[in-house]
């Protein structure tokens, strides 16, 4: 279908249900939307959701320029697929991007990063002058005469980007090539990716992508070395590369399997496996806690389950305060997420604050459970109103949510609120001394439960059972 977008017009089609979590599909330097073959586009949408593929501009059937006098920019293409997803009604959409999609893809990553949910990132590079050039049989390729025919001199140069130790599919690359060009309303135009005005390089503002990010990269790639892709993977904060075995500057067939479950892992809709990609992410951003209100604002859209989303009290909550009352207390939920546990203490009769560093849960919470003050808090920036100030603390899951580098700060924080004479409750996922925590979560040993008693904050017992800590620490 054609679709006017950015004032040009751009040939998309789509596989999949729309509502599904969004994949947007960015081709290579002169390559058109027939580069995402049909039946890997249906692969991808039946593993991963709502696929988008589509000509960029001077290919296919999308607008065109005269041969050599490109009027756009790496930015304009970049703004084309944005208002491409605003076509759709997407939101937010997994980009996936190679070589120079993959730089668009990354141009996007950065300017308009809400637009991002994640990054897949194939056979591309930051683009930086201390990385390798292209191999020397890729040079000897470049500087040799080509066919007159373009077809013939198309498949010369898909043979030299390939990788050279497998038999290159020669009949599957030409079917490909012919049926591109059969559909092209100017296939010498596609060569205006080469000429498009320059920008300033992005290299240094790579450490400005939020969005979860894979970089997959051939370990015989000849235009970009491997080095382009580890290069890329360091530059990108929390970002992974994997490597493609016996894979060039292509995307071939015989690779699609690992491509199309790596792209589905990106776009999973099972919130906790979201959650891993979300915190590594906000973590190498030096930002702890910022991944939680993305995680819930994922959930109110739709594009994950929704995380936490507990419908009662935890069991453990409701078994210690069996037959005990609130009456006369204060008390506050740490973390308290869509406020099933601030609920339930409201209904005992403390009077309840619970509190989240995400606004979208809380907002929630509130439409949830009317007449209970919930407030957007950060546990490491409190309201000094609140020190020391609560007679009963329910602190279940959060502290274990956050990296063991910042734990002991999160312990000593949960207890700063804890009023003389005041109980702390505690539940936490259980490890034993000496195991590695590779989280989220990253559960708590016996010697980690101690760091709620600090600054005059002791512990009255810590009981191991069904794999969890219960403590209960006063002040």
């Amino acid at each position: 279908m054609i679709v006017n977008v950015n004032g040009v017009e751009i040939d998309a089609d789509t596989f999949g249900e729309p509502g599904r979590p969004a994949v947007l599909l960015l081709s290579g330097s002169g390559s058109s939307k027939d580069f995402w073959q049909p039946e890997f586009c249906e692969r991808l949408a039946e593993a991963a959701g709502f696929v988008i593929r589509y000509d960029m501009r001077d290919t296919g059937q999308s607008t065109t320029y005269p041969v050599g006098e490109p009027d756009y920019t790496l930015l304009d293409l970049a703004d084309d697929a944005v208002a491409l997803l605003d076509h759709f009604g997407v939101r937010r959409a997994h980009l996936v991007g190679i070589s120079m999609g993959g730089a668009i893809a990354q141009l996007i990553g950065i300017t308009h990063a809400d637009r991002v949910a994640s990054l897949t990132l194939l056979a591309t590079s930051p683009g930086t002058d201390d990385l390798p050039g292209p191999t020397e049989a890729l040079r000897a390729h470049f500087a040799a005469e080509q066919p007159a025919d373009p077809i013939e001199r198309a498949v010369a140069a898909w043979r030299a980007y390939a990788a050279r130790s497998v038999p290159f599919d020669e009949a599957g690359t030409r079917e490909l090539i012919a049926r591109e060009h059969a559909r092209a309303k100017n296939i010498e135009a596609a060569t205006n990716a080469h000429a498009t005005k320059r920008i300033d390089r992005w290299a240094d503002r790579l450490g400005e992508i939020t969005a979860p990010t894979l970089v997959l990269h051939g370990d015989e790639d000849p235009l970009f070395p491997i080095e382009h892709g580890k290069a890329l993977a360091d530059a990108i904060p929390g970002a992974e590369l994997r490597t493609l075995s016996q894979v060039g500057h292509e995307m071939p067939p015989r690779a699609w399997d690992e491509v199309i479950a790596a792209i589905a892992e990106m776009a999973t809709t099972d919130w906790d496996l979201r959650a891993d990609r979300l915190a590594a992410q906000a973590i190498a951003n030096g930002q702890p806690t910022s991944w939680f209100d993305r995680l819930y604002g994922e959930g109110t859209r739709g594009e994950i389950e929704m995380p936490w989303n507990r419908q009662h009290p935890h069991p453990m909550l409701v078994e210690y305060l069996e037959g005990r009352s609130g009456e006369g207390r204060r008390g506050l939920v740490v973390g308290c997420g869509l406020g099933a546990d601030a609920a339930f203490l409201a209904g005992k009769g403390f009077a309840t604050t619970g509190f989240d560093v995400s606004e979208t849960a809380i907002e929630v919470a509130r439409e949830r459970h009317a007449g209970i003050d919930f407030r957007v808090a950060d546990l490491f920036d409190l309201p000094k109103e609140w020190l020391r100030a609560f007679d009963f603390i329910v602190e279940i899951f959060t502290v274990q949510a956050l990296p063991e580098s910042v734990r002991a700060e999160a312990g000593a924080a949960v207890g700063s609120l804890l009023a003389p004479g005041g109980t702390l409750f505690v539940v936490q996922m259980s490890r034993e001394e000496g195991t590695i925590a590779d989280g989220p979560p990253w559960l708590l040993t016996r010697s980690q439960m101690d760091g709620f008693a600090v600054d005059g904050v002791s512990a009255v017992s810590v009981e191991e059972r069904d794999g969890r800590w219960i403590g209960e620490f006063t002040r």
